[in-house]
């Protein structure tokens, strides 16, 4: 790509090429897209192929912000459809869904977003095009993975700049509240999956004021841990403690946090492995006594450390 710029930069006419080769390149997910349906009726092979298509299409083609993205750029996510009921159109599925965030100048990819959505019901056709509306309900479908989307951009802007995904929330705010108005789906709703671990309680966690700190803790773990590891491992591995640490204030009013949970589900190996090659630098005993305060289910892994 680099030598294509420099070749391109002799003629008028092949900088117009550049530039459309750029804008073509401006969309902001590299997605990943995979169905499961081993727990479906195999007959039904050719529906789930297209619903994959057209996925892996609607994520890796449409436009989610007004910026460009060059390649280098683009987030690498990952959309696991598990389909445990489909008849006449009509899918059941479970979504799990995960984006990555590469550190400064490594190879290095960590897992940013990570997050489980049980139970979601759509209406699907073969050959059916998956149209994205800001500003209107579409479909479930449509809404589904645009909400995502937004999520992971902002999750991605909210580790490099603090605060910048906001914007990203809110639209993901906006496109939940019209579907959950629109449609029939109760997945949108606040109750859904035990009134918990929900897309509305994801999106009202990042809007809300209450929990600047943990999205604070994950900027901080990255712009000031990760990305100093290749430049001051010392520092960075100082700098990772003490964000983890910042848990332990906001568990005494927000223990049950859904940015806590994710935090963890996304991080608990990375965090372990990276403590755990580090044993003369950072006091393991301390860090091992401090994650077992604020994230117990992992114990066993942090015993090890």
């Amino acid at each position: 790509m680099r030598y294509l710029k420099i070749y391109l930069r002799k003629s008028l006419t092949c900088s117009l090429f550049f530039v459309f080769s750029i804008k073509l390149y401006s969309q902001e997910l590299n997605a990943e897209v995979v169905i499961n349906y081993n727990q479906v009726n195999q007959t039904y092979n050719e529906i789930f192929e297209d619903f994959e298509r057209s996925v892996y299409t609607f994520l890796n083609s449409t436009r989610f912000s007004t910026e460009s993205y060059d390649l280098i750029q683009k987030i690498d996510c990952n959309f696991i459809f598990t389909i445990v009921n489909y008849e006449d159109n009509q899918f059941v599925v479970n979504l799990d869904v995960s984006s990555y965030r590469t550190g400064y100048e490594s190879s290095y990819n960590s897992l940013n977003f990570n997050f489980r959505d049980v139970g979601i019901n759509f209406s699907y056709q073969l050959n059916e095009p998956i149209i994205f509306s800001y500003s209107r309900y579409t479909s479930d479908l449509a809404s589904l993975l645009s909400f995502y989307s937004k999520i992971i951009i902002g999750f991605d802007k909210d580790s490099f700049e603090l605060n910048s995904g906001f914007n990203f929330y809110s639209d993901a705010k906006f496109i939940l509240d019209k579907a959950s108005n629109i449609s029939r789906s109760s997945t949108w709703n606040s109750t859904s999956n035990g009134g918990r671990f929900n897309k509305y309680w994801l999106v009202d966690n990042l809007i809300s004021n209450n929990y600047d700190i943990i999205k604070s803790i994950n900027y901080n773990y990255y712009r000031n841990g990760l990305d100093l590891m290749t430049i001051n491992r010392q520092l960075a591995l100082l700098n990772i403690k003490n964000a983890i640490n910042m848990f332990i204030d906001i568990n005494r009013y927000r223990p049950n946090s859904i940015l806590k949970e994710i935090f963890f589900q996304s991080k608990n190996d990375e965090i372990f492995n990276i403590f755990n090659n580090d044993l003369e630098i950072v006091d393991n005993d301390e860090i091992k006594l401090i994650l077992n305060k604020i994230s117990p289910f992992h114990s066993n892994k942090w015993d090890k450390l």
